[in-house]
């Protein structure tokens, strides 16, 4: 099942980048000391990821729906989460600043939403869909500079 993928060159501030499935509640941006810690606030529709770099910036975001994952040869920081899109038209990623809903094929349901932090010629980021898998916990999948460990598991929700 792929649809192909979608670019937004996104302005982000505030050390946020939010994928939604319902509209923006302030209080699912919350960050706690262990979400700091783990680089996300998770929620079964909304999540918040860092970025990582402090300064407000343009990025691209690239988003695709695909039936495997595979990871990107520039990924610096990979995060897999569980995620519900509630329905066709209700996924958006944003900024504090801005906004897009996605415009690509895809399925209301649950799924494997794999976060990559890359860097080539300038840092990008890869929102990747999966049909999910048999055990899914939020984790991350490699070990990076900012303090991930391969397998170890995120927390849901304000902490």
């Amino acid at each position: 099942m792929s649809s192909g993928t979608q670019s937004y060159n996104l302005l982000i501030s505030h050390n946020q980048i939010q994928v939604r499935s319902r509209e923006f509640d302030e209080a699912s941006c919350k960050w706690g000391n262990k979400n700091l810690e783990q680089g996300a606030v998770i929620h079964d529709d909304y999540v918040v990821f860092d970025p990582l770099p402090d300064d407000t910036f343009g990025a691209y975001i690239d988003i695709c729906f695909e039936s495997i994952f595979e990871i990107d040869k520039n990924v610096q920081r990979c995060i897999m989460v569980p995620f519900l899109i509630k329905s066709k038209g209700s996924l958006v990623v944003a900024s504090a600043s801005e906004k897009f809903t996605v415009d690509l094929i895809y399925s209301a349901g649950k799924y494997d939403l794999y976060y990559e932090v890359c860097e080539g010629d300038e840092i990008y980021y890869r929102l990747t869909f999966v049909s999910p898998s048999v055990k899914s916990h939020p984790g991350y999948i490699i070990d990076d500079p900012w303090g991930g460990v391969k397998d170890k598991s995120l927390e849901l929700g304000y902490l």
